[in-house]
């Protein structure tokens, strides 16, 4: 199996031949014209027809255009920077379009521009509310929807710092370009499907059995059955302090990423930046009226955060950026956190 490293050298091959993959590319860039040294926000424009063609088919209101405001291409100028440089390189090189709409049913999509291709190309689109949103925000609000608290005085919130949603959403969705374009969970087999019994990669090794199924020690009937999974449904709020309970047992980031790996892979990459790069908190609290009951900050997990060297190469170093030039830093280890602790 390919390693990480060897694919990010496979990038950077110096002059020589041309080899089959390097023709591929060139005739994906040319055929789509995309210029790898155009900057990230050059690719800001509407959203491409074959991407609005995908919300046709789901049904329900059609998503609408957004133009960006002054305000709010800051915020975007605020999450590109937020970026690893693994993360800025590998759009350079893959992404063909960033746009917005107001309306989506989701937050953002990742798509393939040439499914078929030899050299993939790839669309970003987000849902624009998340300009007006912060992490903690949008995060509690996501999560929300899970629980069922009519009648109920618990409550659940998500306290992840005063980041503009956008910096989440664009981590999240260029670690999905980062995976399609170098496998850092399974590649898929012929024709998109996932192996039978597919060769782990260092990421999910002892932690998924294939793409939607956790080794059994992780496979907690709380989490197989949560509103995230396909199938997965609404449970009453009082059920929340067992369901957290749950997944602090796991090296799962958060309940949305252990749905599949792909999204375990997104969501530790994009908390782990958050935390470790921007200084910003990640709790899970739950309260009784004014009363807290449960608090977890799975990023400060041991079963987490040893993780992290099995995809140093998409992590930035853990300080703030802006602050010197500080060397990069390698991921802490299981010894250097804190094991999980719950309060009862």
């Amino acid at each position: 199996m390919l390693s990480l490293g060897f694919l990010l050298l496979s990038l950077a091959i110096g002059p020589g031949s041309p080899t089959p993959a390097a023709d591929a590319r060139s005739d994906t860039l040319r055929r789509f014209g995309l210029d790898p040294s155009s900057s990230l926000d050059s690719r800001v424009t509407t959203t491409p027809p074959s991407v609005l063609k995908m919300f046709e088919e789901l049904g329900g209101p059609a998503p609408t255009p957004h133009a960006l405001t002054p305000e709010e291409k800051q915020q975007l100028a605020e999450a590109l920077a937020a970026l690893s440089p693994l993360q800025r390189r590998v759009l350079g090189q893959r992404l063909r379009s960033l746009s917005f709409l107001d309306g989506m049913p989701n937050t953002a999509l990742t798509s393939t521009v040439n499914p078929d291709g030899a050299y993939k190309l790839f669309d970003v689109t987000i849902r624009a509310g998340v300009f007006r949103q912060t992490v903690s925000e949008w995060l509690t609000e996501k999560e929300r929807g899970c629980y069922d608290d009519s009648a109920s005085p618990l409550s659940i919130s998500i306290e992840a710092g005063s980041k503009p949603a956008i910096v989440y959403a664009l981590l999240h969705e260029a670690t999905h370009v980062v995976d399609s374009s170098l496998h850092v969970t399974p590649a898929p087999a012929a024709g998109g499907t996932t192996p039978a019994a597919p060769e782990p990669t260092a990421f999910t090794r002892g932690v998924w059995v294939d793409a939607a199924t956790p080794e059994s020690r992780y496979r907690d009937p709380l989490l197989v059955s949560a509103c995230f999974r396909p199938g997965g449904k609404v449970r009453p709020i009082a059920d929340a302090p067992a369901v957290y309970g749950a997944l602090a047992r796991t090296p799962f980031p958060s309940l949305y990423g252990s749905r599949n790996w792909y999204d375990d892979l997104a969501e530790f990459v994009a908390l782990y930046e958050l935390t470790q790069t921007l200084g910003q908190p990640y709790r899970i609290v739950i309260r009784r009226g004014a009363e807290t009951i449960f608090t977890d900050e799975p990023m400060k997990s041991s079963l987490v955060l040893g993780r992290a060297a099995s995809v140093k190469e998409l992590l930035t170093t853990p300080s703030p950026r802006g602050q010197g030039g500080t060397s990069p830093a390698p991921p802490p280890s299981p010894e250097d956190v804190a094991p999980r602790t719950i309060p009862p």
